[in-house]
């Protein structure tokens, strides 16, 4: 590594005036003597006053503009202006936590193999002092299986080498919504290998005029990236990485929760969830070795338990009608999973948490350590 690593800090922003100062500050926070950072700014078309608040922000940062595009455009722009050894993305509206950045790279230095490093997220409220709601759950092995279910952190808990930027390539910019989930799925494939930070801390800021509030556009479209899992499932013989019975356990698992959200809205979309996930089991089931037979290490084994019963737990979604394909792929989960299958709602829900603690990790970064103190 470097002995005084650039990190590119990429931060798009659509109508967040308001919110860029304290981003951007978040991120100049960041430089210490080993350390510098190459902010770059990307306006997306805004409407309103992010011209003047980006151009008053003075010469640490570097401004482009565009029509507005989306944010896979917007992170592009910024990708192809990039030059740091490191590249980072932070929308306007969120925020790094003091020393996430000199924590993300010591986990690099001490693993020098990894291509990106994930950290903790916590969400915090806007209008309340920002104060602090909930901290998310980080898991501590796996990834590229975990995504065959679903993006399991936000844009900016990851921080890349950019030479593994640079092989991905650049955003889907057809899509608006899960478009870093399909980015690292990209990495996942091309065999990314990943550390987790469990001392660094990012925060997901909660407001009004969140993106995440249209959850309609939100379903349909992590339906569409259960279909590119499903692909890249087929045609990727080592994704996930020596787990594809698991991978295929967790993308079943997932296009189950798309079934379920779109049996309110779209009933069509609801039918091909329902196809995706009796295939998904019908493919897991040959890889399918139970606990007493399990070579892989323990951690997998745990993993394929828990999307297992992830997806018995699922089939019981309010509103959701299995169709006769579906119910027996539901049977060849039963037997492959008996003793999660003879258990209560209840009791398959504690067995969900307590496997689910031992997939993540645990305590608390020590800024909320600190915080609390």
């Amino acid at each position: 590594m470097p002995a005084q690593p650039l990190v590119s800090v990429i931060i798009p922003s659509y109508n967040y005036a308001s919110f860029l100062p304290q981003a951007v500050a978040s991120v100049l926070g960041q430089r210490a003597p080993d350390l510098e950072v190459e902010v770059i700014v990307v306006d997306d078309g805004s409407t309103d006053n992010t011209v003047e608040v980006a151009q008053s922000l003075g010469s640490d940062i570097t401004f482009i503009q565009q029509a507005n595009s989306g944010p896979s455009a917007a992170r592009n722009a910024g990708l192809r202006a990039a030059s740091g050894d490191f590249v980072a993305f932070l929308d306007a509206d969120d925020l790094f936590a003091r020393g996430l950045l000199a924590s993300q790279l010591r986990v690099f230095e001490a693993q020098p193999e990894l291509d990106m490093v994930i950290c903790r997220c916590m969400d915090i409220q806007h209008g309340q002092g920002d104060q602090g709601l909930a901290l998310w759950s980080l898991p501590n092995s796996h990834w590229d299986v975990h995504a065959c279910n679903a993006n399991l952190a936000p844009i900016h808990c990851f921080l890349l080498r950019m030479s593994c930027a640079r092989r991905a390539g650049y955003f889907d910019e057809v899509i608006r919504y899960c478009e870093d989930q399909e980015y690292w799925l990209r990495c996942y494939g091309l065999g990314a290998r990943v550390g987790i930070n469990p001392d660094g801390l990012v925060l997901y800021r909660k407001h009004g005029d969140s993106s995440t509030r249209d959850m309609t556009r939100m379903y349909v479209h992590d339906s569409l990236m259960q279909e590119k899992i499903a692909d890249m499932l087929r045609s990727l013989p080592r994704f996930p990485d020596h787990a594809k019975c698991a991978g295929w356990l967790a993308h079943a698992a997932g296009s189950l929760v798309s079934a379920g959200y779109l049996c309110q809205y779209d009933h069509e979309r609801m039918l091909v969830m329902q196809d995706f996930f009796t295939r998904a089991v019908l493919n897991a089931a040959p890889l399918f070795k139970t606990d007493a037979a399990c070579d892989a290490s323990a951690a997998l084994c745990h993993i394929q338990y828990y999307y297992g019963g992830r997806c018995l737990r699922l089939i019981n979604w309010p509103g959701l009608q299995l169709t006769p394909a579906a119910a027996k792929a539901v049977m060849v989960l039963k037997r492959m999973f008996p003793r999660l299958a003879e258990v209560s709602a209840d009791g398959l829900d504690a067995r969900l948490r307590s496997t689910y603690a031992k997939l993540c990790v645990s305590g608390m970064p020590p800024q909320v350590r600190a915080d609390q103190g």
